[in-house]
């Protein structure tokens, strides 16, 4: 059994640049805290729809990447919305409710997943 390609391919499509995902491992910070947030974030996506871990990892990160934010950012928020506590909206909410909101339940700003508040509004 051949292993899984462990590489994020990005940029022009007959020349992707590569970067392994050990590499990007090896920046990740130190904080138990945020790699528990990427394995609970996990749990709430195989929640969603099922399939594998390796398969919600692989949606993690190239959500993170098409998005621009944190993958524990990211990671955090799809927690804290997946809880229905409130939030302050962000680029990472954005996110989340973007690709996950419907699958979470969202039906506008408001929600039994809880109240997104603009910061420049409060």
């Amino acid at each position: 059994m051949k292993p899984l390609d462990a590489r994020i391919h990005f940029g022009h499509p007959h020349r992707p640049h590569t970067i392994s995902r050990k590499k990007m491992t090896d920046r990740l910070p130190e904080s138990p805290a945020s790699r528990t947030h990427v394995d609970i974030a996990t749990g709430v996506l195989i929640g969603i729809h099922g399939g594998s871990v390796a398969d919600a990892i692989d949606e993690l990160f190239t959500t993170a990447r098409h998005h621009r934010v944190s993958l524990f950012e990211l990671s955090r928020t799809l927690i804290t919305v997946a809880e229905g506590r409130d939030i302050e909206r962000s680029s990472a909410t954005d996110a989340v409710y973007e690709v996950w909101g419907s699958a979470l339940g969202r039906r506008g700003a408001e929600t039994t997943f809880g109240l997104v508040t603009d910061s420049a509004a409060l």
